[in-house]
């Protein structure tokens, strides 16, 4: 799937899909992109939400618009803890 501008970038978020967007941020925008996003996942639609999950997508810039290329979800919160840690331990983090 293409998409024509990275603004244009939509997730799905509703309660039928299972995925809820909490936030995003552009990391890098240039011929590869990256894009960060904040979501709750559940496996169906009278199951909990869990999460939050951060997810890093790449995008390429091709002729006819954006290409996801990769990404990385992570799927426990407590990767995303262990992230944290990570950067403040790196002097990156508040």
């Amino acid at each position: 799937m293409l998409i024509p501008d990275l603004d244009d970038l939509i997730l799905e978020h509703d309660e039928d899909t299972g995925l809820q967007e909490l936030g995003r941020r552009v990391l890098s925008r240039g011929p590869w992109s990256t894009v960060a996003f904040l979501v709750k996942t559940r496996s169906g639609p009278e199951e909990p939400w869990e999460g939050p999950f951060l997810w890093l997508h790449r995008y390429q810039k091709v002729a006819q618009g954006w290409k996801l290329v990769s990404r990385f979800h992570t799927t426990e919160t407590e990767q995303l803890d262990a992230l944290l840690e990570a950067l403040k331990r790196w002097g990156l983090g508040d």
